[in-house]
Formats: structure tokens, C-alpha cells, sequence
């Protein structure tokens, strides 16, 4: 990117790397699950979507590697999401088991053990897994459904299992770290939850739980059926979580150091200058040297680049304060920038990366306002950024400095900073083409730029982050909710079309007046993308009649929907015939 202007991307994978200075919480939570006062104890590490939970996570397994004594289970239930809860449950045992039996001395005696056990079925199972070192869902599955004689109580497995636990002198702890927690349907949640409780008794375990707490709440709740109360979901959870352990948030300071890292990691040809540069910072933050990714440094450091060091500073500023926050929505970020730079590059922008930069925070934080520059003539382009950039500059409320047509109010902070755009005008209608073709100017109508910014959660294809996105929506005026209902669902022959009516089947149960657009957009553009899950979904939402019977009704609908249209027609005490 910087220099060279070439593409760069960085992955949404976890790192070892601490760029987040999160090695306090890592000691801590290492101190934790090694403490032999803490016998068993489950520890959540919290912190919204995209705080860093995976990358503390991987930092915390890199620390307890180091320990011989200690078994470390890495387990993502997101893998095996769509799976009933049972064979969910069994999964995340196979998991632990299968780690034990590659535990020296362990295998001789496993057959023993397991045949103690009390579901005889199970003990075969698990006992055939273990000494095979493999993992079958389908006879896991089986042996947790015990027959009419078979005991049905997980306490004899406990028992077992604490015993097995005991003569595994060799190990101090097994240590299971369990990601993604909070991206799983209520009911994996649960299941997840239910299969640490049978572990919780046991001495040597310890679990650590990367998971948002307030979704991991919500699917307590919408599993067991207990709607909305929290105290039962608090209870359910305090008997599980002995010790919650919550990430810091980034301040916009920790945000301009992560980007410089990244940035500076990029350009890095040394990997061991780059760690040495992170170390370099680990330091200054433990002794509140400011900024921390400052001078001076030692011998075998990484010296950031002044360029990389004044991007990050532009960016940190630039950002909204929901994105800084994330480290996801910061990669993310640099990830479009990247892209767009990169092509502009390709297509003859001769523009400063700063100026480029400028125009994508337009674009990401406020694209109404970014539209109306795009849509500008080019030759309106440099008048319209200059009365653009004296408004944002004068007094509030200065009559000699009116705002631009189409521009938004909350961009005055944007365009007053540096780099000026005015001067450049002529040279970035190159770049303006290229965001267009990401984002079109038409494609913002109708929506706020706050509304914009949720749809992506929205269609994201984790539930708990779509409720959470809904949640934001409901919050906006109801014309705002309005145009997101039917932009959800113009959309729906582009994705996935489940997802889209869902979300704007909530949306649109959130005030009594959204009802009739809610049915009348799935009627225009979703009627031919609606599968037989979404029908449910549908008829929800009041008035679902009409939209029920077109489905039954209109030819070329799947035979799967009809029915399923049928049905729920049936049940509002329509014609299902």
C-alpha cells in the first residue's frame, strides 16, 4: 500500500503476536487456570464483537504450551454449529478425551477406566475413540441416547471421569479454551455450557470461554425457553463462570498503535525486528511511556516509518469510535482502503495516500455525504469541497459560510482536518470511480449513514451478530427502519435470502406501521427467494396474510414453501386448502 501503492490484506485469523497489549489479562487468566486454589474453574474472556477475544485466546494457548504438565484443548463448537445438541455436547467430550489419549500412560489404562463408567454404551464408545484416536460423531451421538434401562444422568459419567482424572499423575491441568462461543445458535450455546457442567466437579479441569456474556445471556434465554429473564440466564451462568475476565477496550491511542504495528508489520522484512518492535511497545505501555509506539529505540528494533506513523494518526482520528474499538473493524477498514487504493493506483490516480484515505473515511462513515461528492459534476467537484471545508472551519451557525448542498452536518470534523481535498480536486475523480463501483452513490438512498453501516451485520451469517444489529436498528426513527426493511429485501436475490428476511422480519416487528412495507417488499423482490425456515419468519410479522396466500398461490414457488405457506396460513385462520 504505502510506497509502492500495491494491495495488501491482513487476515481476520487470530495472532500470536500481542499488538493489542493484552498480556496483562493473558498472565492473568494463565494465573487462573493454573492456580491450584481454582480446582475446577471456567473463566469467560469477554469483550464485544471483534474486540480480540480469539487473538487473546491464541496468546493464552501459546503461554500454556509452555507448561509440559498442563493438556491444552482447543475446541471452536462454530465448526459443528448446525448439529443437534447432543452430538454438540459429545463432540466437545470426544475432544477432551482424544487429547488425553495422546498423554503418555494414558492409553494402557483407558479401556479400564472407561468400562467403569456408568453408561456402559458410552464407556464402549468413548473407550473404541480413545485407543483409535479418532473421533465418531455418529457413534458419540448414539451412545448419548441411552435406552429405557440405561441410567440418564450425567452424574455417573462425572464420577467416572473424575476418576480417570485421578490417576493421570502426569497432568496437572487439562485446560480447554473454547472460541467462538458467542457466534453459535442458542442451542450449541447450551449444549456447550451443559457439557462443562459435567466437567466442573472434576479436579484438574479448567475451561476458558472467549464469549460475548450478554449474547451468551440471550441464548440461554432463547434455548431453555425462559424469555426474558435475566435472572434465571445470571443463575445459569454463575454456576458455570467462576471468574468472568473482561478485554480492555481500545482507546483511540491503543487504535493508532495497533495501525502503526500493522502497517509496520506490513513493510517488515525481518520477522524478528517486527517482534522486537512489539516488545518495544509492550515495554512503553507497561511503564505509560507515551505513545507507545515512540522513540528512541535499541538495536535490533524496527524502526516505523513516518509515513506508516502518520497514517495510523489519520486513521485512528478519522474513525468512529465503534470501529477504533474493534480490532476486526480496524483490519477490516484497512482491508477496503487497501483494495480501493490499490485499483486507483492501477487506474492512474496520482493522489497522496493521505488524500485517498481522507476519501475513504468519507465513504465508510458517512456515504450519504460521500454520494453527494460523487455525484457532483467534476467540475462542481473543487467549488463544493471548498465551501465544504470553509463550513467546517467557520463558526457554527455562520451565515457567510453556508454547508453545501447534501452534506451531512456530523462530517464538519472530517473535512476540517488535514489534507486539504480542495486543492486536489481536479486529480481524484480517478479514485472517486473506483469506490463507486464498491459502493454506488445510489445505493445509500433512503438509508442514514448509521443504517448503512449496520447492514453488513445484519446479513452477517452469525446470528447473535445479527441480533445485535437488529437491536442497534430498532433504535433508529422508524423511517430509518423502514428504508433498512425494504434495502434487506431488495437484497435478497444477492444473498442469503433467509438471513435477509429475518432481520427485516424483526426489524419490522419493532413498530406496527413497518408491518405493510415488510409484506409488500417480500411480495416485489423476495417472493421467488423464500424458503420454507423463512415462512416462519414471514408470518410473524401482522398482516401475513396476503403474502401467505400469494406464496401458496403463485406458480413457480417451490413445492417445499407451499407447503410450508400452507400451513402457517392454516394456523392465522386463513385458507390453507
Amino acid at each position: 500500500m504505502p510506497e509502492s501503492k500495491s494491495l495488501r490484506l491482513w487476515d481476520d485469523n487470530p495472532t500470536e503476536d500481542d499488538m493489542l497489549g493484552f498480556g496483562p489479562v493473558v498472565e492473568s487468566v494463565v494465573g487462573a487456570v493454573s492456580s491450584p486454589d481454582l480446582d475446577p474453574v471456567t473463566v469467560a474472556l469477554q469483550s464485544s464483537w471483534g474486540g480480540g477475544k480469539s487473538s487473546a485466546l491464541k496468546l493464552i494457548e501459546k503461554r500454556l504450551r509452555l507448561n509440559e504438565e498442563f493438556v491444552v484443548v482447543v475446541c471452536d463448537p462454530w465448526e459443528y454449529d448446525d448439529l443437534p445438541k447432543a452430538e454438540v455436547r459429545a463432540l466437545l467430550i470426544g475432544q477432551v478425551l482424544q487429547a488425553l489419549a495422546t498423554q503418555p500412560g494414558f492409553i494402557g489404562d483407558a479401556k479400564k477406566l472407561l468400562k467403569r463408567i456408568a453408561w456402559v454404551k458410552v464407556g464402549a464408545t468413548i473407550t473404541n475413540m480413545v485407543l483409535a484416536r479418532t473421533v465418531d460423531a455418529e457413534k458419540l451421538v448414539d451412545a448419548f441416547t441411552p435406552s429405557a434401562e440405561e441410567p440418564t444422568s450425567m452424574a455417573g459419567f462425572r464420577k467416572e471421569f473424575e476418576e480417570l482424572m485421578k490417576t493421570s499423575v502426569d497432568i496437572k491441568k487439562v485446560i480447554v479454551l473454547v472460541d467462538d462461543l458467542d457466534r453459535c445458535s442458542p442451542d450449541s450455546v447450551v449444549a456447550i455450557l451443559e457439557a462443562i457442567k459435567v466437567f466442573l466437579s472434576v479436579s484438574k479441569m479448567a475451561f476458558v470461554l472467549a464469549a460475548e456474556e450478554a449474547l451468551i445471556r440471550f441464548a440461554i434465554e432463547r434455548s431453555t425457553n425462559s424469555g426474558a429473564r435475566n435472572t434465571y440466564s445470571d443463575r445459569y451462568l454463575e454456576k458455570i463462570v467462576q471468574l468472568p475476565v473482561r478485554l480492555p477496550t481500545l482507546s483511540r491511542e491503543d487504535a493508532e498503535t495497533f495501525i502503526a504495528l500493522l502497517l509496520s508489520h506490513r513493510r517488515g522484512e525481518d520477522p524478528k525486528r517486527t517482534e522486537a518492535l512489539i516488545a518495544h511497545v509492550a515495554d512503553r505501555r507497561v511503564s505509560s511511556t507515551k505513545p507507545y509506539i515512540g522513540g528512541p529505540y535499541a538495536t535490533g528494533v524496527q524502526v516505523p516509518n513516518s509515513e506508516d506513523l502518520g497514517l495510523a494518526a489519520q486513521i485512528a482520528q478519522g474513525l468512529s469510535a465503534d470501529k477504533w474499538s474493534s480490532p476486526r473493524a480496524i483490519k477490516r477498514f484497512l482491508n477496503a482502503w487497501g483494495v480501493r487504493v490499490s485499483i486507483a493506483g492501477d487506474r492512474g490516480a496520482d493522489l497522496d495516500l493521505g488524500v485517498m484515505l481522507k476519501l475513504y473515511i468519507l465513504e465508510d462513515r458517512f456515504p450519504k455525504s460521500f454520494a453527494s461528492l460523487v455525484e457532483a459534476q467534476p467540475e462542481e467537484r473543487g467549488p463544493m469541497l471548498d465551501d465544504w471545508e470553509a463550513w467546517a472551519k467557520a463558526e457554527v451557525d455562520d451565515a457567510e459560510r453556508p454547508k453545501p448542498d447534501g452534506v451531512e452536518d456530523e462530517t464538519r470534523g472530517w473535512a476540517s482536518t488535514a489534507p486539504g481535498l480542495a486543492s486536489v480536486a481536479g486529480k481524484i475523480d480517478a479514485y472517486l470511480n473506483v469506490a463507486a463501483t464498491f459502493t454506488s452513490a445510489s445505493a445509500g438512498d433512503g438509508l442514514s449513514s448509521e443504517a448503512l453501516r449496520l447492514m453488513d451485520d445484519l446479513l452477517d451469517s452469525s446470528k447473535p451478530i445479527r441480533i445485535a444489529a437488529v437491536n442497534d436498528v430498532v433504535a433508529l426513527p422508524v423511517e430509518d427502519r423502514g428504508a433498512v426493511v425494504t434495502r434487506l429485501l431488495q437484497r435478497a436475490g444477492a444473498v442469503d435470502a433467509s438471513v435477509a428476511i429475518e432481520s427485516a422480519a424483526e426489524v419490522a416487528k419493532s413498530d406496527p406501521g413497518l408491518a405493510e412495507p415488510f409484506h409488500e417488499a417480500v411480495r416485489t423482490h423476495a417472493l421467488r427467494h423464500v424458503l420454507p425456515a423463512s415462512v416462519i419468519d414471514i408470518a410473524a410479522v401482522d398482516g401475513a396474510e396476503a403474502t401467505l396466500t400469494q406464496l401458496v398461490e403463485e406458480l413457480g414457488i417451490e413445492a417445499d414453501v407451499r407447503e410450508m405457506a400452507r400451513q402457517e396460513l392454516a394456523a392465522l385462520g386463513g385458507s390453507g386448502a
